[in-house]
């Protein structure tokens, strides 16, 4: 799935490609939602999609309430999150070739806004947190702790 998710998002590199991506993005979000990780949350999140030769991302309005998800392309009026990414990194996220970790660290996905609802955005959409390896599993060691700048 992560080779095909690879070609896939090469797509973004072609107006048509991009365009294509685009009008896809509502039913692959409603494919991806969780219902019961939604719970009764009632929010609106607002998703922004760039690409690699438009300054001005496209938005969509994802409006979650009563274990439902409502997506309409355009910018919601108050959102209380924003996820922001291009077109190719959200297919590596669905396919699996790349984790929501790994792109935020690298500033290629942003979460904003409230951030105790921004946190859920992984969750509400089964975004996944660890790619699985590439090559060879990695090397377990001893515990490690996480430490800050």
């Amino acid at each position: 799935m992560r080779v095909v998710g690879e070609r896939v998002a090469r797509l973004d590199r072609g107006r048509v490609g991009h365009r294509a991506i685009l009008a896809a993005i509502p039913l692959a979000l409603a494919g991806r939602f969780d219902a019961d990780a939604a719970g009764d949350l009632a929010a609106t999140f607002q998703l922004s999609v760039g690409d690699t030769r438009s300054r001005v991302p496209a938005s969509f309005a994802l409006v979650i309430a009563g274990g439902t998800l409502t997506v309409t392309r355009g910018s919601p009026p108050d959102p209380g999150a924003v996820a922001v990414s291009g077109a190719e990194d959200l297919i590596r996220l669905a396919s699996g070739a790349a984790s929501w970790p790994q792109l935020l660290s690298s500033g290629r996905f942003s979460l904003s806004g409230d951030p105790f609802l921004a946190l859920r955005f992984a969750a509400l959409f089964r975004l996944p947190a660890g790619a699985g390896p590439t090559h060879a599993p990695a090397q377990v060691g001893p515990p490690g702790r996480l430490s800050g700048p």
